[in-house]
């Protein structure tokens, strides 16, 4: 736990311990489970593999029984020296059956006539070598009509001696497992990956699959174990071909910070690096109880590359939200179309979009898009520089007043807790122009002229703006650093960091929402308060007048609306041709990398709760008799419950924040009460609002989308 060393306030340093001392309990009740899987005559040769203080469950796999349901002696060798490492590190190890190939004897040994038998033979393999309970990995059709049985009285058996049954599952069998079976596991382990098609485990995929277990069958979270490949595939035909993590980190340099890469065959491998490992991890610290690996033999361990260290490393962050996050990063090594590596503007205006699944000029970002625009006859250009590492975006600033412009926007996953970051590296001397980085919300069409559109941002109300900070370089040797305020101008902060040669790290920590949020930083706690932003350069914070810090929002973007976009314009460039020694247009170069976004939960699931902000929505309504109710029912569909004094059609439509229809249908309603389900499966994470409109009444009701 992280304590807040340096505070005037000490109201809010006490509930940010309070919120940290919370946390650190929560993840400290944290599952990391890890398949150690058998490959040589004695486990023993893998008692080095990994790192068991890293882990709280070592599951050991697969022990399968013959016809009889004796399981042989040779697939035990060496258990003993594992379990006893393990239990010196406070590690529970338990023996895993079945596996993903198909087992047909357990059809036989599962049935009535057979199955106590088996049961008993089960316990005293977990007696003979000194395990704390069995795994149950049954898969396709061995999870037959006898299933329920087995593991409910399976747990009947473990449970008074204090035994562990858990059980590792498939989202394609879902439908297969019983209520009554997940009331029989302590926690089961949710086998997010392998699925078909170009990605085997993306995040969508993990995040799919916790809410089906947690929204939709209504599974206590803290049960609930995400599991995560080590491994990735490729394709060579038809025949899908399987490369561990460490194969690829050892052949690929750099292929830790990715999930794909090209071999030196040209076929390519889609896994999981050490960002979307951290980032599951912080989706399971947010909805679940733990995470899963297969396997821990395929991991890196001779370096800093280890995805162990990495679940390890977010679990204890000692930085960032306070919350669970997720992090995107912008990967511009990534690959960057047909454009070339320079883009440069001509008579005419020009821009260039990219998509996660298609590149323009710039690199496919990780989620949302991306987009250069230059303005007609500004001589502006952008250069993808492929000579440093980590790549780079080169500006060339416009010497008009339409900018020249580099924006990430409609990010998935929002939150109304962002912080943004970059590395801006700065060749400006003596010259003049500025340099304005808006943040917000947009979907694609709203706020066209502020994110996915080609305007400058103005001295005007722009809808969807969270607040803006620029630099102007007008005279000395220092840009003046100012933030947007609430009459839509700018109000200084400083004049004296912002060296205009010189490289900066930039973080910009945004709470749109109506309470406190807290984040850690150089082993600091700060609370940041409804509707304001932090700005920190170089490690440190960035006070203006009277030591302010905290800085306002524009009051652009209603409060509770996520932060998905970002954008850096440049502009006014035109030199200074007056000046000793004379400047030339277009001389202000800003150097772009670094780039990414952490979207803060803002929830820890507590133990027991299953309702969540994910789950049920705020009432924003006026007092009545029934009120509108609004739930989540999967991140596709939501459900509305509409009281109707008669019978009635309505028009039931649900709207963002900015009054744009995302989903609508006509209903007849019954008298009394009437569940209505929407689809929003191509809804971003938001604030929207669902409305009924019928003609004895209308009502509405606000619901957040996480």
């Amino acid at each position: 736990m992280i304590q807040k060393k340096h505070c005037k306030n000490k109201g809010l340093v006490l509930c940010a311990l309070l919120f940290l001392c919370a946390t650190g309990f929560l993840r400290a009740q944290f599952r990391v489970v890890g398949y150690l899987p058998k490959y040589t005559t004695t486990l023993a040769d893998h008692i080095n593999a990994f790192d068991f203080t890293k882990l709280t469950h070592l599951n050991v796999a697969f022990f399968n029984p013959d016809v009889n349901g004796n399981f042989p002696s040779s697939q035990g060798t060496g258990l003993d020296q594992i379990v006893t490492k393990a239990h010196l590190n406070n590690v529970k190890v338990l023996i895993s059956i079945a596996g993903g190939s198909n087992q047909s004897q357990y059809a036989n040994l599962l049935l009535n006539a057979n199955r106590a038998a088996f049961i008993n033979k089960l316990v005293a393999l977990v007696s003979l070598y000194n395990v704390d309970g069995i795994d149950v990995d049954l898969e396709g059709d061995n999870i037959d009509s006898n299933y329920e049985s087995f593991v409910t009285e399976l747990a009947d058996t473990l449970h008074p001696s204090g035994k562990l049954l858990t059980a590792a599952l498939a989202y394609y069998t879902r439908t297969k497992i019983s209520d009554n079976s997940m009331a029989a596991f302590d926690f089961v382990n949710l086998m997010a990956y392998d699925q078909a098609g170009k990605e085997h485990s993306p995040y969508t995929f993990a995040k799919l699959t916790m809410d089906y277990w947690r929204d939709t069958r209504g599974v206590d979270p803290v049960k609930l174990t995400l599991g995560v490949p080590f491994y990735g595939y490729y394709k060579v035909g038809t025949t899908l071909m399987a490369m561990t993590y460490k194969d690829m980190t050892s052949a690929y340099p750099g292929a830790e910070d990715r999930d794909t890469i090209k071999r030196s065959d040209g076929y390519v491998v889609n896994y999981n690096g050490k960002t979307t490992i951290m980032n599951k991890t912080a989706l399971a610290l947010a909805k679940g109880g733990g995470v899963m690996i297969w396997q821990l033999l395929q991991d890196d361990i001779t370096s800093n590359k280890s995805l162990l260290k990495a679940i390890d490393d977010k679990i204890h962050a000692t930085s960032g939200w306070n919350a669970p996050y997720l992090t995107w990063k912008y990967d511009l090594a990534t690959k960057t179309g047909n454009a070339g590596a320079l883009y440069s503007s001509g008579t005419t205006a020009k821009s260039s979009t990219s998509k996660s699944t298609v590149a323009g000029f710039l690199p496919y970002p990780p989620y949302g898009s991306s987009m250069v625009f230059l303005g007609a006859n500004t001589g502006a250009s952008f250069l993808i520089d492929s000579t440093t590492v980590p790549y780079n975006i080169k500006a060339i600033a416009s010497s008009g007043s339409a900018p020249s412009k580099f924006t990430w926007y409609n990010v998935y996953q929002a939150s109304p807790v962002t912080a943004i970051s970059f590395k801006l590296g700065l060749n400006a001397a003596l010259t003049n122009g500025q340099l304005i980085i808006p943040f917000g919300y947009s979907n694609g069409t709203i706020n066209s002229s502020t994110f996915s559109g080609t305007n400058q941002l103005t001295s005007t109300n722009t809808a969807g703006v969270f607040g803006a900070i620029r630099l102007d370089f007008y005279g000395g040797n220092f840009a003046t650093l100012s933030f947007r305020n609430t009459s839509y101008g700018y109000t200084t902060i400083n004049s004296n960091v912002f060296n205009k040669v010189g490289t900066y790290d930039v973080e910009l920590y945004c709470n749109n929402t109506t309470t406190a949020q807290s984040y850690t930083k150089n082993a600091t706690a700060y609370s940041l308060p409804s509707q304001k932003f932090n700005i920190w350069v170089n490690g440190t914070l960035q006070q203006g007048a009277a030591s302010l810090t905290n800085f306002s929002a524009s009051g652009e973007l209603p409060a509770d609306s996520v932060i998905n976009s970002f954008t850096i314009n440049t502009s006014g460039n035109s030199g200074t041709p007056t000046t000793v020694p004379p400047t030339l247009a277009n001389s202000l170069q800003a150097k772009i990398s670094n780039v990414d976004m952490k979207l803060s939960f803002m929830e820890v699931t507590e133990p027991g709760m299953v309702a969540t902000l994910s789950k049920v929505a705020v009432a924003d309504t006026k007092t009545e008799e029934h009120p509108m109710k609004v739930m989540m029912v999967s991140d596709r569909q939501v459900k509305l419950i509409i009281h109707s004094t008669f019978k009635e059609s309505s028009t039931v439509v649900i709207t963002d924040y900015f009054g744009k229809i995302v989903s609508q249908k006509k209903v007849g309603l019954e008298e009394g009460y009437n569940e209505v389900l929407m689809d929003v499966r191509s809804v971003l994470s938001g604030l929207y609002v669902a409305s009924s409109v019928a003609v004895s009444k209308k009502q509405s009701m606000k619901f957040k989308k996480i």
